[in-house]
C-alpha cells in the first residue's frame, strides 16, 4: 500500500467503540466457535506454516464480515510498520501491505491496549481511500506474547447492512488469545527454516568433500568404510538436531502457550464464582468458556506431546506407543492394535525415538490414505533381527503406485522412513492389495523371544 501519513478526521469521528454493548447482540454458536479453535489447533499441530492465514479464513467465518485478517509489528529500515501477512476476504488481494506503527488504525489500537470499533476510518487515514472496497466499519483487537504487544486481528464490514456487535467483540477477543500461540508457532518456523538452511548449505560443503575424498579413497577399501560410517552418523545428528527443534517448539507450547491457556481458564472460573446467584446468563457463559478453554489445553497437550513425547524417555517405547495409538483412537474412526514383545526392554534413546516416528507416519498414512477400518501395530524378535510391522485392512495400492514406491521410494512421507532407518542399518518393505498395505522395517537386534503383550492386555505366542 502507497500511504501517506497526512491525517484526515480526528480519531474520535471515527471511533465508536460504545456502541458495541448498545446494539442488539446475536447469540453465541459455541459449537462453531469450539469446532473453529479445534480446528485452528489442528492447523497449528500439522501445518504451522498456514496457520495465520487459517487464522484469519476463521475470523471471516465466525464475524461474517467482509475481510479479516491479522497485523504483525515489524520493524522496516529501521522503523516499526504493521505488515499484513495474513487476509483473507475481499482484502486478500493487499496481503504484504501494511500501515505505519505511528499513524494507523492498528496503532491507535495497541496505544489503547483494547479492542476498538471504527467507522469508516478512510476519513482519517486518507491513505486508505484508495483501497477497494471501501470499509464501512472495522473492529481490531490486540495480541500479546509475554506480556507484549505484537500485533491486532481485524474484522472489516464494506457495508452498511453488517454492523458488529458485543457477540463479535467477544469473538475476536477469543481468537486473539489464539493468535498468540499463532504468533509464536510461525516464529519458532522462522528459527527451523534458519536452521535447516545452515544443515543444508553445511551438508552440501561435506557432499562435496565426500566426493573429491572418494576418488582417493578408491584405492584404500578400509578408508571407504570409515567414511562411510562417518556419513552414517552425520545423517543420525541431522535427525537428532531436528528432534531438538521439535522438543524446545514442543516446549514452548507446554509452558508458555500451556500457562496462557490455564491462566484464561482460571480467570473464567473466578468470574463464575464473583457472579454466582446474581448473573446466570453470565456464570453459564464463563463455565461453558472454561469448558472449551479446557479442551483448548488438551489439544495443545496433545500437540506438544506429538512433537516430543516425553513417555518415550520416561517410561519407554511401549508406554509411548501405547498413550499415542490411544490417543489417536479417540480422535478418529480407527481400531488400533498393539504387539510389543513383553520382555523387549529399553532400547537406545535414538533407536525407540525413530521406531516412534515411523509408527506415527505409518498410522498418519493409514488414517488419511488407506480408508481402513483396523490398523496392527506389531514388534517381534526374528533371529538377530527387531522387526517393526504396521498393516491395515484398507484398499491398499495400485499395483502402478505400489511398483514406484517399492522402486524409487517416492513420496515425501516414503523417502523421511527410508532416511530414518538408514544410519541404524535397517531396511523397509511394502506389500500391498486389495486386502490392505504392510509396511516392515527391519534393524539389527540380538535378544531371544519373548511373549507377546497385546493392547488388551493378554498374552499370545
Amino acid at each position: 500500500m502507497n500511504e501517506s501519513v497526512v491525517g484526515g478526521a480526528p480519531l474520535e469521528l471515527v471511533l465508536h467503540t460504545e456502541v458495541l454493548e448498545q446494539r442488539l447482540s446475536r447469540p453465541p454458536q459455541h459449537a462453531k466457535e469450539n469446532d473453529a479453535l479445534l480446528g485452528l489447533a489442528r492447523t497449528l499441530a500439522d501445518t504451522p506454516q498456514s496457520i495465520l492465514q487459517k487464522l484469519a479464513d476463521t475470523i471471516l467465518d465466525l464475524l461474517r464480515c467482509g475481510s479479516a485478517g491479522v497485523s504483525l509489528v515489524k520493524v522496516i529500515d529501521g522503523a516499526e510498520r504493521f505488515y499484513w501477512p495474513a487476509i483473507s476476504g475481499r482484502w486478500k488481494p493487499h496481503i504484504g501491505s501494511g500501515t505505519p506503527r505511528e499513524f494507523g488504525p492498528c496503532g491507535d489500537v495497541l496505544d489503547h491496549d483494547k479492542p476498538l470499533l471504527f467507522q469508516q476510518f478512510q476519513r482519517r487515514y486518507t491513505y486508505f481511500q484508495a483501497v477497494s472496497p471501501q470499509m464501512e466499519e472495522a473492529l481490531l483487537s490486540p495480541f500479546y506474547v509475554r506480556g507484549k504487544a505484537v500485533g491486532t486481528i481485524w474484522a472489516v464490514a464494506h457495508d452498511d447492512s453488517r454492523k458488529f456487535d458485543a457477540e463479535d467483540k467477544r469473538l475476536l477477543c477469543s481468537l486473539a488469545i489464539f493468535a498468540s500461540s499463532a504468533y509464536q508457532a510461525v516464529e519458532s518456523l522462522e528459527s527451523l527454516r534458519k536452521n535447516e538452511e545452515q544443515l543444508r548449505s553445511h551438508a552440501g560443503l561435506l557432499e562435496s568433500q565426500v566426493l573429491l575424498r572418494t576418488e582417493q579413497l578408491e584405492k584404500r577399501a578400509n578408508e571407504v568404510t570409515t567414511q562411510a560410517e562417518q556419513l552414517r552418523d552425520l545423517s543420525l545428528r541431522l535427525q537428532q538436531a531436528q528432534d531438538v527443534e521439535r522438543r524446545h517448539v514442543a516446549r514452548e507450547l507446554h509452558d508458555s502457550v500451556g500457562q496462557t491457556v490455564a491462566a484464561l481458564g482460571f480467570n473464567l472460573a473466578n468470574i463464575a464464582r464473583q457472579v454466582k446467584g446474581h448473573a446466570p446468563n453470565v456464570v453459564r457463559l464463563a463455565e461453558e468458556g472454561q469448558k472449551m478453554v479446557e479442551e483448548l489445553g488438551q489439544e495443545i497437550r496433545t500437540t506438544s506431546y506429538l512433537l516430543h513425547p516425553p513417555l518415550l524417555e520416561e517410561a519407554g517405547l511401549y508406554q509411548a506407543l501405547r498413550w499415542y495409538v490411544d490417543g489417536l483412537q479417540n480422535r478418529s474412526p480407527l481400531r488400533i492394535y498393539l504387539e510389543v514383545p513383553q520382555d523387549l526392554g529399553r532400547l537406545s534413546t535414538e533407536l525407540e525415538l525413530t521406531i516412534f516416528r515411523l509408527v506415527q507416519e505409518c498410522l498418519t498414512n493409514v488414517h488419511r490414505h488407506a480408508v481402513s477400518e483396523n490398523a496392527t501395530i506389531s514388534i517381534a524378535h526374528v533371529g538377530e533381527l527387531v522387526r517393526l510391522e504396521i498393516r491395515d485392512d484398507g484398499k491398499g495400492m495400485a499395483a502402478v503406485k505400489l511398483a514406484d514406491v517399492q522402486s524409487r521410494g517416492s513420496g515425501v512421507g516414503i523417502r523421511a522412513m527410508r532416511e530414518r532407518i538408514h544410519p541404524f542399518g535397517g531396511t523397509m518393505d511394502i506389500d500391498s492389495n486389495e486386502s490392505g498395505t504392510t509396511v516392515r522395517f527391519t534393524f539389527p537386534y540380538a535378544k531371544p523371544d519373548a511373549a507377546i503383550l497385546r493392547w488388551d492386555g493378554t498374552t499370545a505366542p
